[in-house]
């Protein structure tokens, strides 16, 4: 027995009766009662395909064993209402001496005038599966012509009385549908939306069943299915479509069938502006176009504005052979053809570094918006108002409609007999429950509030004026992103095409705007190999005069800059490009020159004839902390600051105070006076010289070593 749908399983209960009823008849023909088997197993399941009927192969694998001795049905489309099925069963149940019997009569397989039957009767059951499948989609058809055809409406929309359709009675739904649309005209990506929706806590709504047989409309968080939908739906732009799907039998699927989205062209019914829309029909027809975009790698199209450095991704085209040109970032960004490499394993048609041409593209698109940019100073005032505003709106009527829900429950408490326990404790536990919703909202928005910046005042709205009427500031601030980039780019360029092969050395830009003209440039190629920006090397010559390399090198890491190949700095890196590019340093850690470095420091040995000391006093000061200076590494050059104070502390030759030669030892121990003392010293007679002891300066005196007589014999 089978019926073919759970519709009927559910509401033709006299079918289902008549089908057991033919167990009777089995007794009634012979058979005992404990041998008749009843195979259920396919109600609601159609005949058309034995893949997933587990009750026919059951049949089936049973008469193959020579287990059954007749098959008792209504009629023979209860077995299959396919050929290949119904004749592979007839085989079996001929080769093992199984019975057929239907309403009409009893067959033999095995004769073939009874074979014949069968035969005719399995052909009329699936051509009868066919006329009624006819009959089911021309009526639809037909009616979907007319718009008598009474689709199932999404959220946002109702249907009246009449069969006229309009938009739903709660404006809280219009107003987080019309919500979707702006923010893609402003964000332009669907998962963008997703996630500014759940920065801000929003919330979108969907249909449920009430339990009755009706719809409820419900609130949950934005997810990217419900995003997606609204922004794919046509009748959101007040379009009637019908047939935007089609179904399709995977292979080797055992019959399951997939619905595959058709083009817009291939629908079966589309009639624009049937109803009133959220939106007009070109804006969905815009929307379309930038989703198709943003999908990535999707065949026939370049990918669309994602993250990434290169600006004209998906929007640049090669001149040779009019494909459009990839990015790709290995080492260096780069925009490169390679259909016919990947295709007929050819040689790349062209390639561009991603470099120049962005910026000659970028100075086109500066130059051509600066007659507009007081009105857009204007917008992006405009623009961030309006978004506070609606954000607050959304807020609003999600607090209203909480607010709402619990006064219901109240109401419906208050209603009740007191006395009846049993209702009044539910009602009033769901009051409770609403009153909890509204001080969960009350508190989000509260937050929000909290974190969200207030109103725009006079001054700010200047300041926003004022940045964007420095479009090129605002174009290369930090804050602005790529993706941001890449949307003004979208906004006033439609295709962009890259030449290499007109002029030796130079590419050839050909800019497409939006609006139909046309814009030609010609820049010089960079050389190959990793060139460092000349804003860069601009900076790394002015610090080469006052700071070494290493300390170059930390200085351009902190101001974010980088090397030709993207990576931070190191003080190799400093080295081998000031010898590259022959930038001349004033702080070599072994430079020849006499005087100080570029940064004010001295080499040890000229440090020690300053001082008059030796290089050895020097470097064991210096190990003692006396004297700043530097040293990379041990056994490396010594380099020493000096001081005016330093030259007082450590000279030799620096003049005598009375007082200083009065604290001094030399006095008693040489039994001179100190204006003697100061002669003789002067005089070279005496050599006086200091000595750091016990946290004080102290100055000796003694005479010079006598020479030697005979320094051979010593």
């Amino acid at each position: 027995m089978r019926q073919s749908t759970p519709g009927q399983v559910k509401e033709h209960l006299e079918s289902q009766d008549l089908q057991y009823q033919l167990a009777q008849r089995a007794v009634s023909l012979g058979w005992p009662t404990e041998q008749v088997q009843i195979i259920d197993d396919d109600l609601g399941k159609s005949g058309i395909s034995s893949a997933e009927r587990t009750g026919f192969q059951t049949l089936v694998t049973a008469v193959g064993l020579a287990q059954v001795g007749i098959i008792l049905v209504t009629d023979v489309s209860r077995l299959a209402r396919n050929c290949a099925d119904w004749y592979r069963l007839l085989d079996l149940a001929s080769l093992c001496a199984t019975l057929i019997s239907d309403s009409a009569g009893i067959y033999d397989p095995r004769l073939f005038d009874d074979r014949l039957l069968l035969g005719l009767k399995g052909t009329f059951a699936e051509a009868q599966w066919y006329n009624m499948r006819t009959h089911l989609t021309c009526r639809p058809l037909q009616q979907s012509q007319t718009r008598e055809l009474a689709l199932r409406l999404p959220v946002g929309y109702d249907r009246l009385p009449d069969g006229r359709v309009v938009l739903a009675a709660d404006r809280q739904v219009q107003d987080a549908i019309r919500l979707v649309f702006a923010l893609f005209r402003q964000l332009g990506s669907a998962h963008r939306i997703l996630h500014y929706c759940h920065d801000h806590q929003l919330t979108l709504p969907y249909l449920t069943s009430d339990g009755l047989g009706g719809r409820l409309v419900a609130w949950r968080p934005a997810d990217f299915t419900t995003i997606y939908q609204i922004l794919k739906r046509p009748i959101y732009a007040g379009a009637y479509a019908y047939g935007r799907t089609q179904g399709q039998h995977l292979p080797g699927s055992q019959g399951k069938v997939r619905r595959q989205r058709l083009p817009q062209e291939k629908w079966i019914v589309l009639k624009p502006d049937a109803h009133e829309g959220y939106i007009t029909w070109a804006e969905y027809q815009e929307n379309q176009k930038q989703l198709a975009e943003n999908r990535q790698l999707a065949p026939g199209l370049a990918a669309g504005p994602a993250e990434g450095s290169a600006l004209l991704q998906g929007i640049v085209l090669c001149a040779r052979c009019g494909r459009p040109l990839h990015p790709r970032y290995r080492n260096k960004p780069i925009y490169v053809c390679e259909a016919l490499s990947q295709a007929l394993a050819q040689p790349r048609c062209q390639r561009f570094g991603v470099t120049h041409v962005d910026a000659a593209v970028t100075e086109l698109l500066l130059a051509a918006v600066q007659p507009a940019q007081l009105e857009l100073a204007l917008v992006a005032s405009q623009q961030a108002e309006a978004e506070r505003q609606q954000l607050q709106r959304h807020w609003l009527e999600r607090l209203e409609h909480a607010r709402y829900e619990a006064t219901l429950a109240r109401r419906r408490y208050e209603q009740v007999d007191p006395d009846n326990r049993l209702v009044a404790a539910e009602l009033e536990r769901r009051w409770e429950e609403q009153l909890v919703a509204v001080q969960t909202v009350e508190r989000a928005w509260t937050e929000l509030q909290a974190a969200a910046p207030l109103p725009l005042s006079s001054a700010e709205q200047a300041q926003i004026r004022r940045l964007a009427a420095d479009l090129p500031a605002l174009w290369h601030a930090p804050t602005t992103t790529n993706a941001d980039r890449k949307r003004l780019l979208r906004c006033l360029i439609k295709t962009v095409t890259l030449d290499s092969f007109s002029q030796v050395g130079f590419t050839r830009i050909q800019v497409l705007w939006q609006t139909g003209a046309a814009t030609e440039v010609t820049v010089p190629r960079p050389r190959p190999g990793c060139r460092t920006p000349q804003p860069v090397l601009a900076r790394l010559r002015e610090l080469a005069a006052t700071e070494p390399d290493y300390r170059i090198a930390e200085i351009l890491n902190a101001e974010g800059r980088q090397t030709a190949t993207h990576h931070a700095w190191t003080k190799e890196n400093v080295r081998q490009t000031r010898i590259k590019y022959r930038i001349p340093t004033a702080c070599g850690p072994y430079a020849r020159q006499p005087g100080p470095r570029g940064d004010g420091l001295f080499s040890a040995a000229e440090a020690a004839q300053q001082l008059n000391v030796s290089p050895g006093m020097i470097c064991d000061w210096y190990r003692r902390g006396r004297l700043v200076g530097e040293q990379r590494q041990p056994h490396a050059p010594l380099w020493v600051r000096l001081t005016e104070a330093d030259h007082h502390r450590y000279s030799g030759a620096a003049p005598l105070t009375p007082d200083l030669i009065l604290e001094a030892d030399a006095p008693s121990a040489l039994g001179l006076s100190p204006e003697q003392i100061r002669q003789q010293v002067q005089a070279g007679s005496l050599l006086a010289y200091r000595i750091w002891h016990n946290h004080v300066w102290r100055w000796y005196i003694q005479r010079p070593p006598q020479p030697i007589p005979n320094p051979t014999l010593t």
